[in-house]
């Protein structure tokens, strides 16, 4: 994730715009703002991460249409079965378009480029 940010940071200068990279936790339960916080420097120093209470939480994946299922595991342990979506939006927090865990590195990074220069010719 982090050379997508880096590859963002480059085409934001390109194109005078900014991208802003948010992680969304669907396990608010286990995952607190600092447990958030602490994993997102794992991907890049830009990273936001979000969290929030179960029916935050719930309220914003039905909004995205994304997956989440609490699994039981042994003992008191458990696993999180979520899609693996990132979504690109406008400046005004618009859907521009979603991409799955289908797209490699090339993929996503020319979709993401084409739908800047898309933005910025559409503002022209």
């Amino acid at each position: 994730m982090g050379w997508l940010i880096n590859l963002n940071l480059q085409q934001q200068a390109k194109f005078g715009i900014e991208v802003v990279p948010i992680f969304i936790s669907v396990d608010p339960e286990r995952d607190t703002v600092e447990q958030v916080r602490e994993y997102v420097k794992e991907f890049h120093p830009k990273l936001i991460g979000v969290t929030g209470s179960p029916d935050e939480i719930k309220k914003a994946a039905r909004a995205y249409r994304v997956y989440y299922m609490k699994t039981e595991q042994g003992g008191s342990d458990y696993l999180v079965h979520h899609s693996i979506v990132m979504y690109l939006m406008d400046p005004n927090m618009e859907f521009v378009k979603f991409f799955g865990k289908n797209f490699d590195d090339t993929s996503l990074a020319d979709g993401v480029i084409h739908e800047i220069k898309q933005y910025k010719k559409v503002k022209a």
